[in-house]
């Protein structure tokens, strides 16, 4: 799907590959996801096109081609985005990582895959999971990301998150990241090892405006703090232009790159999945919206 019109910031790019991050602090909620692993490419497989996995004694299978999702949904780019993405340029700057699953652009989506089988609990450390990486302008305060997206299911383990978007940094100094995940309860998790503020987080009860699978949905993710310097700050989720929840006393970081994609840092073996993205835009002047 192409935007109205189409804008790109050229940018500088970074690899995103695997390293296990910082959550569960205490006061967390049971069974977190400690989220998006994230190191300059030790682990996992960077090609996009083949699902890695690092224990050949690990059986995975690969879901079929699963519901279709239809044409998706129009969507502009607004002026002043940092990043506007119809996924009708192959990578175009983007640096894909994968472990046992798939990911890559066709027919103007960005079409992920990830393998049924990976069980950590069996196999420690292992993954099923793609993203793309990109850099992108140094995070102040406020940002905005928004993409269409079509889930064929939600998580089949509560305990085992989904992963969406992730925005991170790898530099000593700054170090951390945070992600928004999907619950197969419909709701979203905020994951954050950034070692500032509350560690992963869900709300307390499925607002009205949650996930569901087999449906094209508008998803919207806006993270604030008080002042570029400050440590703590809100994200708030979306759902179709709704406000799902707000997350509070979560870590910041001068956060300089994005990943997009799909699939668990913490496999549970039910770990089949497939999702499309389209007309993904990040912004750090306004909300987008979903059109």
């Amino acid at each position: 799907m192409r935007f109205n019109r189409f804008v790109v910031v050229p940018l500088a790019v970074l690899a995103l590959g695997v390293m296990p991050a910082c959550s569960g602090e205490a006061g967390d909620d049971e069974n977190p996801d400690s989220g998006t692993t994230v190191d300059a490419g030790t682990g996992g497989n960077t090609d996009a096109g083949t699902g890695g996995n690092r224990d050949a004694g690990t059986v995975v299978t690969f879901p079929d081609a699963g519901t279709d999702p239809g044409t998706s949904p129009a969507g502009t780019c607004p002026a002043g985005a940092a990043i506007c993405e119809t996924f009708d340029k192959g990578l175009n700057g983007w640096n894909p990582s994968s472990e046992n699953a798939t990911i890559g652009a066709e027919g103007g989506r960005l079409r992920v895959v990830t393998a049924a089988g990976p069980n950590e609990d069996v196999t420690p450390n292992v993954q099923a999971i793609a993203k793309w990486g990109k850099a992108m302008p140094t995070f102040q305060t406020q940002l905005w990301v928004r993409a269409h997206v079509y889930m064929d299911s939600l998580p089949k383990v509560f305990g085992m998150m989904g992963t969406f978007f992730v925005v991170w940094n790898l530099e000593d100094n700054d170090f951390g990241g945070i992600e928004l995940q999907a619950i197969s309860d419909g709701a979203f998790a905020l994951d954050n090892w950034t070692g500032r503020g509350t560690g992963w987080n869900r709300p307390d009860a499925v607002p009205p405006a949650r996930l569901v699978a087999r449906k094209w949905m508008c998803l919207e993710w806006e993270i604030r703090r008080d002042s570029p310097t400050a440590s703590l700050g809100i994200a708030r989720a979306y759902v179709d232009g709704a406000l799902h929840y707000e997350f509070t006393n979560v870590g910041m970081r001068g956060f300089k790159n994005i990943s997009v994609g799909y699939g668990y840092v913490h496999p549970k073996g039910a770990s089949d999945s497939l999702t499309y993205y389209d007309n993904l835009v990040v912004s750090s002047s306004a909300r987008i919206g979903c059109q």
